[in-house]
């Protein structure tokens, strides 16, 4: 017996039938519950058929061994409803999920823990991924399609081909193992996430392959990429399963007119990370933090509401409807020779034809402008996907010249069919019309045989229940006039011919014959054919492209009436006594939210402290002097700190009384979703806070003073440079400034030599503007590296007479830099403290609040409360949500409702970090009876300024 779900060699089976499936990525975790209806109904009023469902491990398990799947978290509700709305399910457990979600979903407990290793074939991990499949997999499976629930096929990981994974295959096939013991019979898959396949694992036993494509929209390269892997998918012998590709409507075109079978465009349906869920990674800068508001521009924004490139959506999936079985078990064709472009000079009038035969310089000018896709439809006829990726107007000649052409505007895309047999004898020859119906009236007298051959005709009834209707509209989504060219056999002596002629013609339609064909054109309108011998009919109907597109949005208010409260969070106790060094977050049980570290610094004065391992972004604190926020990114970093010496006046006997407290404070703005060695942050098992601190109360100007040689770890790569030019003199060695040699041997590694003569003292070596690695050794012992993206390295404790060697990498005349010796000592005897959520809706709740006013004012290193009544909200509201814009400077904002912690918004920026993913002034405010709290805090060295609050608008601005 066939599966529900059954992968036919290029062909995706539903029930038996070859489906073309569109899917939307819909996170529940980032909708509000109450709103989950209103978004599924939006995916089915776009014609997509399923739903792509990421399910984050740490968004359930709330802290180790504390599992919640209620409320918010009620996965298998959301599934349930996915299924009543009539949509299918792709779900994607991970347990790596990335998503730009805290730590890629993995809970920080497991990634930071040194026993096991994460997303390898490691026992210890595969051990914690158990725990999570025995909650999340019979849940899953409960739901899957064929047993009354929603789900066609799982995904297991995500992307792995991103990670060095060691035995990508025994890690993807020990996780479908597990799916497959606890229930899983749908298909599985693995996808590549940039084309990988056996990287991303896709050959492990029970595994399927699947790729995500994430092309430049106007790379005239797009069609073939596709038909690249849809060959290659061919060989495997699956259907071609793209999991994650772009969102806009002309690119999904392309992928369905190339021959994918399932095609989801990331993020098509955006929405926003509550509490502490956003990451950090290597998003457009190397050190991004994603914003609470999680929008790449999808077809539906963050309120639910429908954005312009919805009606193309309708469009697609038209197509796909009409064309049924046909299009889903089409086979590959190479790019027709027959199509050709028409180079616009502005009107179509005047413009020359240009033959695709040709190979001089403006058929290639042209041709690099159309984009061709080209698929054999089962049962005859094909289907063209043109894609104009220029600035200019295009018309296109598909088929013989004496057709009219199919006019393309600028960047916009046509799916037109050609041959298309139509039964008894009609052929529907070319069109530049795009079909998006075809109903026919009897549904048993034409099907494909269930082989995926031919189309097979039957013998029905006359009458008006043996009528087709085909239904076109203008193509490209633009109004307009468009064509349709019909054949009949010609030759009525011709055994088997039948006679068809035109009966009615309805609205504005011209009929003319065109040599052996009819022609249609027109704008709206229905041309009704007739076979005369079995009365068989045919309605062609001219429609014009509708645009549903509605779009709300509630009056913008200037908020004036707000109430305003001090009271900070309570600090909770993590340390039992002072530890001697500080410890990382997650050895404290810490695992988001802002902690502040404890620790005398002794009475000397200070230039600055030099922090190891500091993330994701750190203030710090001494008396009356404080510095801003900055963004960190794991790496050891000096911060500038003038702290003058302590007045030890009132010392007895040369011993000090002054005893001044150094408080560093952390806060975790979320663990990486990326695995990018470049900063120590960015790996996906990096801890946050802090590991270390010096008290620096020297600089000491390394600049000059270095023996230059070459590394003599590596005699083969001294020989090397030697028989290419780059000799150097040992007797004596050349002395100068780092990476002063000159040379035209490139690239080329030599190493810098000094001796230390600053006394035994704690230190760190920092280096200005340099933009070449350097690996440092330390009296012959590695250290650690510096790069222009760690500039700062902990030395520890160093000795007088130390010899300190930086290996220098140079490719092609870097600056090594300048080099800077930072001495002092090191700080010991750390208390550490923390909260988070929990504690700030503590904190509000004892709050006593005030009238006030905007705009205010936040001292460095202070926090307030401001309150928003819900009165406010509600007449700014809009369907279920609010928008709330801040006017401001160097503050973060953490909102909360009485449901939900909706997030932080940080205005101003920060320095050391971007923030990516969305609007960073923006708030989306659920539907609620409650009021709008706002933790609101300094992030500088001096005063912050919320300068204004608007209530309502759109949430997209022009």
């Amino acid at each position: 017996m066939t599966p529900a779900i059954f992968f036919d060699h290029n062909r995706l089976l539903i029930d038996g039938v070859p489906r073309i499936v569109l899917c939307a990525s819909l996170f529940p975790f980032r909708v509000p519950r109450e709103q989950w209806a209103q978004r599924l109904d939006a995916v089915k009023r776009l014609g997509y058929h399923a739903v792509d469902v990421y399910i984050p491990w740490n968004f359930h398990e709330i802290s180790p061994g504390d599992w919640d799947f209620t409320g918010q978290r009620d996965v298998e509700e959301f599934l349930r409803m996915a299924h009543e709305a009539g949509l299918y399910a792709l779900v994607r457990p991970g347990p790596y999920i990335c998503s730009e979600w805290d730590g890629g979903a993995i809970p920080a407990w497991v990634s930071t823990d040194r026993s096991l290793r994460i997303r390898q074939n490691d026992r210890a991990f595969l051990a914690a991924v158990a725990n999570w499949y025995d909650q999340i997999i019979p849940i899953i499976a409960r739901q899957q399609y064929g047993k009354g629930g929603a789900v066609i096929t799982v995904q297991a990981d995500n992307e792995l081909d991103f990670f060095s994974c060691e035995d990508p295959q025994g890690y993807i096939g020990a996780l479908v193992a597990m799916m497959r013991e606890r229930g899983i019979t749908v298909p599985i898959i693995a996808c590549a996430g940039q084309g990988d396949l056996a990287g991303a694992g896709a050959e492990a036993s029970g595994a399927l392959p699947a790729v995500n494509l994430y092309p430049n929209d106007d790379d005239i390269d797009v069609d073939e990429q596709v038909r690249y892997y849809r060959r290659a998918l061919d060989s495997r012998d699956v259907p071609m399963i793209v999991t994650e590709t772009n969102r806009w409507h002309r690119t999904l075109r392309r992928l369905v007119g190339s021959g994918a079978r399932f095609v989801g465009p990331y993020l098509q349906v955006s929405g926003w990370d509550f509490g502490y869920g956003t990451s950090v990674n290597n998003w457009g800068s190397l050190h991004a933090c994603m914003t609470h508001d999680y929008d790449f521009g999808g077809v539906i924004d963050p309120t639910g509401q429908e954005r312009a490139d919805a009606n193309d959506a309708r469009r697609l999936a038209a197509i796909i409807g009409a064309l049924g079985e046909r299009l889903a078990a089409a086979e590959l064709e190479e790019e027709p020779a027959d199509v050709s472009v028409v180079e616009e000079l502005g009107d179509v009038v005047g413009a020359q034809l240009v033959d695709a035969a040709r190979s001089d310089s403006a058929v290639q000018t042209a041709n690099a402008k159309l984009a061709v896709g080209s698929l054999a439809l089962c049962g005859g006829g094909r289907m063209l996907t043109l894609t104009n990726v220029s600035a200019d107007p295009l018309a296109v000649c598909v088929g013989s010249g004496d057709l009219p052409h199919v006019n393309l505007p600028a960047r916009a895309g046509a799916m037109v069919v050609r041959e298309l047999p139509m039964g008894c004898d009609l052929t529907l020859a070319a069109t530049s019309g795009e079909l998006i119906g075809w109903k026919n009236g009897d549904r048993s007298a034409r099907s494909i045989d269930a082989s995926g051959g031919a189309m097979v005709d039957s013998d029905s009834p006359s009458g008006s229940e043996n009528e087709e209707v085909l239904t076109f509209s203008a193509p490209t989504m633009a109004a307009g006039s468009f064509w349709i060219a019909l054949r009949a056999a010609a030759d009525a002596n011709r055994p088997g011919a039948r006679s068809i002629r035109i009966v009615d013609i309805d609205g504005e339609i011209t009929v003319r014959a065109q040599g052996s064909l009819t022609l249609l054109e027109g704008t709206q309108g229905a041309v009704c054919m007739e076979e005369s011998e079995q009365g068989h009919r045919w309605r062609i109907v001219f429609t014009q492209p509708e645009r549903i597109r509605e779009r709300e949005s509630a009056p913008e208010t200037v908020v004036s009436g707000i109430e305003v409260a001090s009271c900070e969070p309570r600090w909770l106790r993590r340390t039992p006594a002072a530890t001697h060094r500080p410890e990382p977050l997650e050895r404290l049980g810490v695992y988001s939210g802002t902690a502040r570290y404890h620790a005398r610094m002794g009475a000397a004065p200070v230039k600055g402290i030099v922090l190891r391992g500091a993330a994701d972004i750190v203030a710090m604190q001494c008396a009356d002097t404080r510095t801003r926020w900055l963004a960190n990114g794991g790496s050891d970093c000096f911060v500038p700190m003038e702290i003058g010496s302590c007045d030890v006046s009132n010392a007895e006997e040369g011993v000090s009384t002054c005893d001044r407290e150094l408080t560093v404070y952390t806060r975790i703005w979320g663990h990486s979703n990326f695995d990018d060695s470049r900063l120590p942050a960015l790996r996906l098992d990096s801890t946050r806070g802090i590991a270390g601190a010096i008290a620096v109360t020297a600089m000491h100007d390394c600049d000059s003073g270095w023996l230059v040689g070459y590394d003599e770890r590596k005699p083969q790569l001294r020989e090397r440079l030697r028989r290419e030019g780059l000799v150097l003199d040992e007797q004596p060695r050349a002395r100068g400034s780092l990476g002063s040699r000159s040379t035209t041997v490139w690239p080329h590694t030599l190493a810098y030599t000094r001796q230390l003569h600053v006394g035994d003292t704690a230190a760190a070596l920092h280096i200005e503007g340099g933009q070449a690695r350097c690996d440092v050794v330390l009296d012959g012992r590695p250290v650690g590296t510096l790069t222009p993206l760690q500039p700062t390295l902990w030395l520890g404790e160093i000795h007088e007479g130390e010899p300190l060697e930086l290996i220098v990498h140079r490719t092609w005349g870097e600056e090594a830099g300048h080099a800077m010796l930072l001495t002092g000592h090191e700080l010991y005897g750390w208390s550490v403290e923390s909260y988070g959520i929990a504690q700030l809706r503590e904190a509000a709740s004892q709050a006593s609040f005030n009238a006030g006013s905007l705009p205010l004012e936040i001292p460095a290193g202070c926090g307030v409360w401001l309150r928003i009544a819900g009165s406010a909200l509600q007449k700014s509201r809009c369907l279920a949500n609010t928008i709330a814009r801040f006017d401001g400077e160097g503050v973060q904002i953490t909102a909360f409702t009485h449901e939900y912690c909706l997030g932080r918004v940080v205005l101003g920026g920060l320095p050391g970090t971007t923030f990516a993913g969305g609007r960073g002034d923006v708030l989306v405010v659920p539907q609620t009876q409650g009021d709008l709290l706002l933790y609101i805090e300094s992030t500088g060295e001096g005063l912050g300024a919320l300068r204004g609050i608007t209530l309502g608008g759109p949430v997209d601005r022009v």
